[in-house]
């Protein structure tokens, strides 16, 4: 990807992510009330809060164009909720999902050699354990 492409992506999912995560403390954007059951039960119980809290530091790191493969790794779980709240409950706004997935994506794909050590199978890191087949050992049966 061209590095004006990644520049830009990259910002347009800060911008994204940080709106939505001052809009869980200050309404700055309408959302539809009544809100879904399962929103209002995330409000309600402040859970909703801390993952804002998330949301706004993942994007204030991708923003500063700081750590981003650590922004990427902790906004994949909040926008694959997102995706799939939207996917399976509420589909008013599922094209915002489909965005947010495909800039973040796009940002991981682009990242993917900081993300290759985590699909790695026991090659690079830690040495594999003890009677690991990876390394052609037997397990010892005592």
């Amino acid at each position: 990807m061209p590095p004006r492409a990644v520049g830009a992506a990259r910002v347009a999912l800060g911008l994204i992510v940080l709106l939505g995560g001052i809009n869980g403390f200050v309404r700055i954007v309408p959302v539809p009330e009544p809100l879904h059951p399962f929103v209002q039960l995330l409000v309600d119980s402040g859970y909703i809060y801390a993952v804002k809290v998330v949301e706004i530091a993942a994007a204030v790191l991708l923003l500063q164009g700081r750590r981003r493969p650590l922004a990427l790794a902790l906004l994949w779980p909040v926008v694959v909720n997102i995706a799939l709240f939207h996917l399976l409950l509420d589909p008013r706004a599922g094209i915002n999902a489909v965005v947010l997935l495909g800039l973040l994506g796009a940002l991981t794909w682009h990242d993917r050699h900081a993300f290759a050590p985590l699909l790695a199978e026991g090659r690079s890191g830690s040495p594999a354990p003890k009677g690991d087949p990876a390394r052609g050992e037997r397990a010892s049966l005592a």
